[in-house]
């Protein structure tokens, strides 16, 4: 039975800030520096020139309409696809992440998980989390956005601490005894940037949309093996989701002592402070460790980084584009499932009411496992619930029957 383990909880106090995390406004120099290297590796490879050459010239529908008429070709689709694959492969890809932590096969056995996880989830963690659940939303984020932005200029070889003389221990860690030397080579490509001759953003509108179409699909490659399924290529994959779907829909929704929300927000919230202290120390959520932040963010403030705004612009929509390992992932996986594709767009799928809560207790056991460095939602052997009266309470548990299937297309 999984379980929020009483040891793991009482490791929360240590994530739990001891001062107001207020700092100043995540100064605009730390976004212009991060496009001004991101121009700066790209060069010629950037991902925009590479995708006009790759991607056909088509939305992502008509490509997907092309792509199942070559498979499917007697399948009426819809006027206007549904996005993510449709109804039954978007549903598919969101159970594949929380398919390792939950019997997803075992209906009654799923009940008894989840009411276990639960229960432990509210006597262990939650009393210890009602600090971390205090900490106002806006300071927190703003906080979290300079740690992201500091982790990013690192990635890049800047050391925002170590430019401001405040903490020079990151970059020692990576090795760099100067690190004005990358800032500096830095400001010198951007002083030659306006005399650089550079390429429009390369994507139409409708490539863009392929892409992000495409990317949105690469999860359908591993999905079916998470929930025990055939390949997404096998006829009979329809099938046999659509039946465990309907089985799932029977679950019901446990009474729950705070809102699905509510489990998101904090398990957002440890995820924020986990950044914070990978990007600022251990130290980084006591007045100490706030000082030196907003010392970092008024240095930051005061740099003078000439980059012109088309570059900005430009850098800003190349961000935006997804991994092109997953558009060609996306890309093959959709056209090995065509069949099972064009029975996702027209299916009606059943509700999964559990769906929400599944995500919500995985999120919250994947940024305790991170945070804490403790192991993930799972068997636990050094807590004393009852669960045996659990399992008692379903041993008589009439479940309804899963609704009728809707029929799904012939091939």
């Amino acid at each position: 039975m999984p379980c929020f383990c009483k040891t793991s909880a009482a490791k929360l106090p240590t994530v739990t800030p001891t001062a107001s995390l207020s700092v100043m406004a995540v100064p605009p120099q730390m976004q212009q520096l991060l496009s001004l290297l991101g121009l700066e590796a790209a060069g010629s490879a950037r991902a925009d020139l590479k995708l006009a050459a790759m991607l056909p010239g088509m939305t992502g529908d008509a490509w997907m309409k092309a792509t199942l008429a070559a498979t499917a070709p007697h399948i009426q689709l819809p006027a206007i696809l549904p996005s993510g694959g449709g109804g039954m492969m978007s549903m598919m890809m969101r159970l594949a992440v929380v398919a390792p932590m939950f019997p997803l096969t075992d209906v009654r056995r799923l009940v008894a998980e989840i009411q276990q996880a639960v229960t432990s989830l509210m006597a262990q963690v939650m009393p210890q989390a009602q600090a971390l659940r205090g900490i106002p939303g806006p300071q927190l984020q703003n906080m979290a956005l300079a740690a992201r932005m500091t982790l990013a200029l690192r990635a890049q070889g800047i050391y925002p601490m170590a430019l401001a003389n405040l903490d020079f221990s990151f970059a020692a860690q990576a090795g760099v005894a100067s690190p004005q030397n990358r800032m500096t080579a830095a400001l010198a490509f951007a002083a030659r940037l306006p005399k650089i001759t550079m390429a429009p953003f390369a994507l139409p509108l409708p490539k863009v949309n392929l892409a992000l179409n495409m990317a949105a699909l690469a999860p359908m490659a591993t999905a079916p093996q998470a929930m025990g399924l055939p390949p997404a290529s096998d006829p009979n994959l329809a099938r046999m989701l659509m039946n465990q779907l309907a089985a799932l829909s029977t679950v019901p929704l446990p009474p729950l002592p705070l809102p699905v929300d509510e489990l998101l927000a904090l398990a957002a919230k440890l995820e924020d402070l986990e950044t914070i202290k990978l990007a600022f120390g251990e130290d980084a959520l006591t007045p100490a460790g706030v000082a030196r932040v907003n010392a970092m963010l008024r240095f930051m403030a005061q740099l003078r980084i000439p980059i012109p705004l088309p570059a900005v612009a430009l850098q800003a929509k190349i961000d935006a584009l997804p991994k092109i390992d997953d558009i060609k992932l996306g890309a093959q996986a959709a056209k090995g499932a065509g069949m099972n594709l064009a029975a996702s767009m027209t299916a009606q799928v059943p509700p999964v009411p559990i769906l929400p809560l599944l995500e919500a207790l995985a999120a919250l056991s994947g940024v305790l496992q991170k945070a804490l460095k403790v192991p993930p939602l799972g068997p636990c052997d050094a807590c004393n619930f009852d669960i045996g009266a659990i399992q008692d309470s379903l041993s008589n548990m009439q479940l309804p029957p899963p609704p009728p299937l809707p029929p799904l297309p012939s091939f």
